[in-house]
C-alpha cells in the first residue's frame, strides 16, 4: 500500500507540522542559504536521515514536498537543487591553465 502525503499541511488543532514538513523546512533552508549550491546533488536518503537524526522515509516524504514545490528535481541519478543562483561551475570562467584570459576581448 502506497503512502501518500497531504498537500496541506497546517494544522488546524494547534500542534506543530508534521516531522516531514519539518525536514523539508530545514533541507529548503541549506538549499536557500548556499550549504547546498544551485545545480548541486542533493546527498542520498541515507546520509540525509542520519544529518537531520531522522528516518529514510521521512527524508523520502519532504524530497516529495520539495519536489513539488519546485526547489529540487530528481532525476535517474539522484535530487538535485533547482533554486535559482550562480551554478555549481561556470565553464565560462575556466580557460587552460586555469586563469589564464581567453583570446577574445
Amino acid at each position: 500500500m502506497a503512502r501518500t502525503i497531504p498537500h496541506d499541511h497546517t494544522r488546524t488543532d494547534g500542534q506543530s507540522p508534521p516531522l516531514y514538513w519539518r525536514i523539508a523546512t530545514k533541507l529548503l533552508g541549506e538549499l536557500r542559504d548556499g550549504t547546498i549550491p544551485p545545480g548541486e546533488r542533493l546527498p542520498g536518503e541515507r546520509q540525509s536521515a542520519g544529518h537531520f537524526g531522522v528516518g529514510r522515509e521521512t527524508v523520502r516524504q519532504a524530497l516529495d514536498v520539495l519536489r513539488r514545490d519546485g526547489p529540487v528535481a530528481a532525476d535517474r541519478r539522484g535530487s538535485h537543487a533547482t533554486l535559482t543562483g550562480r551554478p555549481v561551475a561556470d565553464p565560462v570562467s575556466l580557460a587552460f591553465p586555469v586563469g589564464a584570459r581567453s583570446a577574445e576581448p
